[in-house]
């Protein structure tokens, strides 16, 4: 069973000091890697047969499915941290801080230097909220198989060099001060709220609204919808692969394309993320009648999810207004 993709929660082109080649790098390789790998392994466990197979072989497909399944977790948790300006947090987080660690200063120390002894290397620097204990820890976690037994993660930082090579070459000091200069407080208050209350974090992916489709969905019933790629134009000037079978057509050209084509089935528009130039795309195709639904997550997801890619003809003809030299 392939596991279901988390669309990241941020546009990554605003953060700072961290670059979108980056993030999408890590998101859709290493992410989407470990959501593919994971789907691969709850298939070949589907088919053990436990009276007749080898035990070892048991054994080693459950510490691979460990290692996807956590490694899917802590990123999720990563992208999750990040959107914010990195200022001290505030509430009850930043209560707990100051109480387990005596005060914020002493926690980021701690936080960093065990971050840089992860330099180099691998694994990941994590804050838990230890439930038994009832109260906060920091954790190294040197790869994906290490985890408190009963703790949940409030801010999950990757200490892989794929998280920062790109960028920072092997000057991870670099990285861990610009990754905590984008965390987003408020969120992680929010995850640390729902850890108190044993309730699912905000990471979880959620029951999608009803026209929010998921790129599970979409590649199991690719038929079932016309799929419009509605990326700016600048934005497929980057990358003109998009979903096999998808047509371009730019935002502004949508009330004319409509007109025209009538489409009898849904129309699914997907956009680089999924995020506000989708979301406007389709309120601007209701307007005409047509029942469309977005991709959550957008071409990142689909890519993340390790979809089918072609190169994306255009729609409608794209017109541009040339004007006269004043």
């Amino acid at each position: 069973m392939q596991p279901s993709i988390t669309a990241l929660p941020i546009k990554p082109s605003r953060l700072q000091g961290l670059s979108e080649r980056l993030i999408d790098s890590h998101y859709v390789n290493n992410y989407g890697g470990a959501a593919r790998r994971l789907g691969a392994i709850e298939a070949a466990l589907a088919e053990f047969e436990p009276a007749t197979g080898a035990g070892f072989r048991l054994a080693g497909m459950l510490r691979e499915r460990l290692a996807a399944q956590n490694s899917m977790l802590l990123h999720e948790h990563y992208f999750a941290a990040l959107g914010g300006n990195g200022a001290s947090p505030e509430g009850p987080l930043a209560a707990a801080i100051a109480r387990d660690f005596g005060s914020f200063a002493a926690w980021r120390g701690q936080f960093v230097a065990l971050a840089r002894a992860l330099a180099g290397g691998s694994g990941w620097a994590l804050l838990l909220h230890d439930s038994r204990a009832g109260r906060l820890v920091n954790q190294w976690a040197p790869d994906h198989l290490h985890a408190l037994a009963g703790a949940r993660p409030i801010l999950a930082l990757d200490m892989y060099e794929h998280a920062y090579h790109l960028d920072f070459g092997a000057d991870a000091n670099g990285y861990i001060e610009a990754a905590l200069g984008n965390l987003d407080w408020p969120r992680l208050e929010r995850l640390y709220a729902a850890a108190l209350l044993g309730q699912a974090p905000p990471t979880a992916p959620d029951q999608p609204p009803d026209d929010l489709l998921t790129a599970e969905a979409l590649r199991a019933s690719p038929s079932a919808f016309v799929l419009l790629d509605v990326r700016l134009p600048g934005d497929r000037a980057k990358a003109l692969l998009g979903i096999v079978g998808a047509r371009w057509c730019p935002p502004e050209a949508l009330g004319e394309w409509a007109t025209a084509q009538a489409p009898a089935r849904p129309v699914a528009v997907y956009c680089v993320y999924g995020f506000q130039v989708s979301i406007d795309a389709a309120a601007r195709l209701r307007r005409h009648g047509v029942k469309v639904h977005r991709l959550a997550g957008g071409l990142a997801a689909w890519r993340a999810l390790g979809g089918e890619l072609a190169e994306v003809a255009a729609d409608v003809r794209v017109r541009t207004e040339v004007r006269p030299v004043e």
